[in-house]
């Protein structure tokens, strides 16, 4: 009988440790557990702070480009309007009289050589090769003419240049002057063939007189 007594107390104490060790294996397994999903929430909640900060970053980025499109689209309106103003002929410069003038002296110079050439040929008082010459500098001159009257209407015409008021009024400045120049050239040169060949008609009229005074023949 009491053989059976310490068997049971042995056997109730060998239960006790036992289900002790049973629940702190249990409770560890469950701690363990509970960890984990602790540690895969941390992980999930820093993945998704990772993603909103990239959706973030990408949303400044995207505005950021937006307002720099916007920016530069609006600098090349302001740019557009600026070149095409410039396209644009004031009325002051359209009426300047200097625009006038020059054309009046390109026709000068061609009335001019026109006329002594048909003079001279008429009168015949130079020789073919200073004929020849006298042509040859009046087209020389018109040729060199001609560059400043396709000038002249690229600054006047609307659309043909990008210039401001007071580059166009320069370009002006410098056309009639080198116009007038060759303007005065031109009066300055047939003129003096005109000179030469009247001086030549004095000389034969002169030799003619004399001939007649002494019965030359």
């Amino acid at each position: 009988m009491k053989y059976f007594q310490i068997t049971f107390l042995l056997i109730s104490v060998s239960s006790l440790f036992s289900g002790g060790a049973s629940a702190q294996f249990l409770g560890g397994f469950f701690s363990q557990q509970s960890d984990k999903k602790k540690l895969m929430a941390e992980q999930i909640a820093g993945y998704q702070l990772y993603l909103n900060g990239i959706k973030t970053a990408y949303t400044i980025a995207d505005k950021g480009l937006t307002t720099a499109n916007q920016l530069k689209n609006g600098t090349f309106s302001l740019h557009s309007n600026y070149l095409t103003s410039l396209q644009l002929v004031a009325p002051a410069i359209s009426d300047d009289p200097k625009g006038k003038a020059i054309s009046d002296y390109y026709q000068q110079i061609i009335s001019l050589f026109q006329t002594e050439l048909n003079w001279q040929r008429k009168q015949k008082l130079l020789s073919a090769p200073e004929i020849a010459y006298l042509q040859k500098i009046g087209d020389n001159l018109r040729a060199k003419a001609k560059p400043d009257m396709d000038e002249l209407k690229q600054v006047l015409t609307p659309g043909q240049l990008q210039l401001t008021d007071a580059e166009r009024l320069e370009r002006l400045d410098h056309l009639y002057e080198a116009m007038k120049d060759k303007a005065a050239f031109a009066g300055y040169f047939t003129a003096k063939c005109r000179k030469l060949a009247l001086s030549r008609k004095d000389l034969q009229r002169e030799k003619e007189q004399i001939r007649k005074l002494y019965g030359i023949q």
